[in-house]
């Protein structure tokens, strides 16, 4: 059962239009970490950039190491369109323990990490403990933010966001992608950091940056809103996974869907 989404915000949706420089500021804020943040027609389009990126700035022949579950197409398909080739790492219903990360890590070539914030919106990964063991292993973070952005989000080397629909950032189109500082100084050192420019500007962003803007500026509430929905859900529905656990989705195992229906109906009301 998937319920009607949030609709863009009124004040954005009437002046769509604004400042770049103003959005960036508001979309840094949400982040855990600085990075240079660039704006995309789609999260699709990150997920592209971040891979060209990473073959870009290759210090290393590695894999790409992404999540049994709880990830998204792009993590299998932009890489491979980089020819990289992709391992996956065992979870717990798409959570990572990070000492299996850790014990992967050692025992494989590996380049970067994909990964979300949320593991399939359900339930937060441990994102300060994979942070910090990507880095031991000096192995590049990739961090896809969609689902998690308003919470605590931002630890990748990369990050990149959709701001399509259904999202926390929810514009029904575009996203962006942000950059750690040694990344820059990579592609920089490489003579790469031109054609980056000249790839970003193939992906011409409509100005949105006012509705952009304005659902950035409430993310922390739309997501503090939905975790707390989701969690009476939760509670309230047979067979719901993660209670007790921060998400913005809720899943639920059940033999009689319409049972399940009839019980978000009655917890809505």
């Amino acid at each position: 059962m998937i319920l009607p989404h949030r609709r863009p915000s009124l004040r954005g949706l009437l002046e769509p239009r604004g400042n770049l420089n103003e959005l960036i500021t508001v979309i840094e804020d949400l982040l855990r970490y600085e990075r240079s943040i660039s704006i995309l027609p789609s999260g699709n389009a990150g997920l592209y950039v971040a891979s060209y990126i990473l073959r870009g700035i290759e210090e290393k022949e590695g894999d790409i190491l992404v999540p049994d579950m709880g990830g998204w197409r792009g993590f299998l398909e932009y890489p491979r369109m980089f020819k990289f080739n992709l391992l996956k790492i065992r979870t717990n219903l798409g959570v990572i323990d990070p000492g299996v990360l850790e014990d992967f890590l050692r025992k494989n070539n590996i380049y970067a990490f994909f990964l979300t914030t949320l593991a399939g919106y359900l339930v937060r990964q441990p994102m300060e403990e994979i942070k910090k063991v990507c880095e031991d292993m000096e192995v590049i973070l990739v961090e896809d933010a969609s689902g998690g952005v308003g919470g605590s989000c931002g630890f990748g080397d990369i990050v990149v966001c959709s701001t399509g629909s259904p999202k926390i950032i929810n514009c029904e189109y575009g996203g962006f992608i942000g950059m750690d500082k040694k990344i820059e100084d990579l592609l920089r050192d490489r003579g790469k950091i031109e054609e980056l420019k000249n790839l970003l500007k193939a992906f011409k962003v409509v100005n949105i940056y006012g509705l952009m803007k304005e659902e950035a500026l409430n993310a922390k509430k739309t997501y503090k809103k939905l975790v707390e929905y989701c969690n009476i859900l939760k509670e309230e529905l047979e067979g719901a996974y993660f209670k007790g656990e921060e998400g913005v989705c809720v899943f639920v195992e059940h033999q009689d869907p319409r049972k399940v229906s009839k019980r978000v109906n009655e917890v809505i009301k």
